[in-house]
């Protein structure tokens, strides 16, 4: 590593760096992406920063390091949300969330990237991130049933489109003002937007579970927050609010099927054997995410 670069949570996939002399954040992309995948990426970061939304100005120069892709972006000072925080974790925090991502899948409906080079759902190609091959028989079982009950919905304009796919509070820098920037497009595709709403009620339930208890009341305060920011800026579509419980299920499946990659299998630690034990639970049986079986009940 150079001496100037101090490195950051690069997450599952990338290493990401801090580099002091350019003060700019350092991406070194996982070998599977290819500078258009990236190109892509970038030119709908550059477009929605252009758009007004918070986001951090990207390089548009994209160089190989190690035979990766290597990007630079604007360093965002802050902190992620902290769900223990209650300066951070509140109703107008959760209503600003919603309105961030109602107004990103606004924009997506005007973008046009000059080439797609993002991975694509469509019917023929719903495994569209190559997630079957890594799941043993009887989870991919489950992960062909949860997929199909896409079938009977239609591609429209108000319910699928560019998205950022991994939309959640560890993707969100906060500022000394309560100003919320996204971070960490690595994973943008074309898809169904159900699929942001429910990775980051996903992620806000879960944690906030972990460290704060108070289940339903959370789902009440975050999800009828949440919708109401999100319908200030872009319209919920019925079709979106209906999907949403498939794809926590197929949320689910992914975490399952990342964490048997990616964690030591050997030497879990007690909550890494919970999680895993609770995931392959809640799979098999197709618990409702959260208790929640309609969604339409928060949004007002």
């Amino acid at each position: 590593m150079r001496e100037n670069r101090i490195r950051l949570n690069g997450g599952f996939h990338n290493e990401v760096f801090y580099d002091e002399e350019i003060n700019r954040v350092v991406r070194i992309s996982e070998p599977v992406k290819t500078k258009e995948m990236v190109m892509a990426e970038l030119q709908w970061m550059k477009f929605l920063y252009d758009e007004g939304v918070r986001v951090p100005w990207p390089d548009m120069s994209i160089d190989i390091e190690a035979g990766r892709v290597k990007t630079t972006f604007e360093y965002i000072s802050g902190v992620s949300l902290d769900v223990t925080n209650v300066a951070h974790w509140n109703a107008e925090m959760f209503k600003q969330m919603g309105r961030i991502l109602g107004r990103m899948h606004s924009l997506s409906k005007e973008c046009e990237l000059q080439d797609v080079n993002r991975p694509r759902w469509t019917p023929v190609n719903q495994d569209v991130f190559q997630i079957r091959k890594n799941l043993s028989p009887w989870l991919q079982e489950k992960y062909e049933i949860w997929m199909q009950r896409l079938a009977p919905y239609q591609i429209k304009w108000d319910t699928f489109g560019l998205i950022h796919n991994d939309f959640h509070q560890g993707n969100l820098i906060v500022n000394e003002e309560g100003t919320l920037t996204v971070i960490d497009f690595d994973e943008c595709s074309y898809n169904w937007y159900a699929q942001d709403l429910a990775v980051c009620f996903y992620h806000a339930y879960w944690q906030h579970d972990s460290f704060n208890g108070d289940a339903e009341e959370f789902c009440e305060s975050f999800l009828s927050s949440f919708f109401k920011g999100y319908q200030e800026e872009n319209l919920l579509h019925p079709d979106t609010v209906e999907q949403i419980s498939l794809f926590l299920k197929l949320r689910e499946i992914f975490l399952y099927a990342l964490f048997l990659r990616k964690w030591d299998l050997v030497s879990l630690e007690d909550w890494q054997k919970f999680t895993l034990h609770d995931l392959e639970k809640k799979i098999e049986k197709e618990t409702p995410y959260a208790g929640i079986v309609d969604f339409s009940v928060f949004v007002l």
